[in-house]
């Protein structure tokens, strides 16, 4: 992958979607794809758990193409583990355990962006986050057409870095009309104890 942007990795697969629900593997995830580069021994400190059994959660990981090495150095040092792409796009049906997890660690990744307060200098970091959502009948087959332009829109300004500017999260969420009381505790912020996944890119 040396001199070739690192694209988005797709995870389409149910089986995938499982693995990633462990809650250590899942912390992992997210501190890999936020640009911290960690072995094991940090890995373990920031889960948790034991050096060992975090290897073999990182091991594990690996061989679903999430994660992998950082290449040799000359010091001997213990190769950290980074991520395998720019992002992870979670685009399989979850069943009815995975998604509810899914979107309590979604709902804690928004809370973060939308409930920070306001800075005293605006030119320090804008705020509010932006907001937008709206309602509309829209078919399947329409439905896929909007969000492959949407996400051809962010790939195009996500392939042109400005070191400069300031990171964003961006989150580009859809899903059908749920009325009012159904789905609330899918929508609960998550807890300690439980992982999952969200679509989640930063830009």
């Amino acid at each position: 992958m040396a001199g070739k942007k690192a694209e988005p990795i797709e995870v389409n697969d149910l089986a995938q979607m499982r693995a990633l629900v462990h809650p250590a593997r899942w912390t992992v995830l997210q501190a890999l794809y936020d640009g911290d580069p960690l072995t094991a021994t940090q890995a373990a400190e920031l889960t948790g758990l034991t050096p060992s059994a975090m290897s073999y959660h990182l091991k594990q990981l690996a061989k679903m193409g999430l994660i992998e090495r950082a290449p040799k150095t000359d010091d001997g040092r213990e190769r950290p583990w980074v991520p395998r792409g720019s992002g992870l796009r979670m685009s399989a049906q979850p069943d009815e355990f995975v998604g509810g997890i899914m979107m309590r660690h979604l709902m804690t990744a928004l809370t973060k962006v939308v409930g920070a307060p306001p800075p005293k200098d605006p030119e320090e970091r804008p705020w509010p986050a932006g907001y937008s959502q709206m309602r509309m009948r829209i078919s399947k087959e329409r439905r896929k057409e909007m969000l492959e332009r949407l996400q051809a829109i962010l790939d195009e300004y996500d392939e042109v870095e400005d070191p400069d500017a300031p990171e964003i999260d961006v989150f580009l969420i859809h899903g059908p009309r749920v009325e009012p009381g159904e789905g609330q505790d899918a929508a609960a912020p998550a807890s300690p104890d439980e992982g999952g996944a969200s679509a989640r890119r930063s830009a």
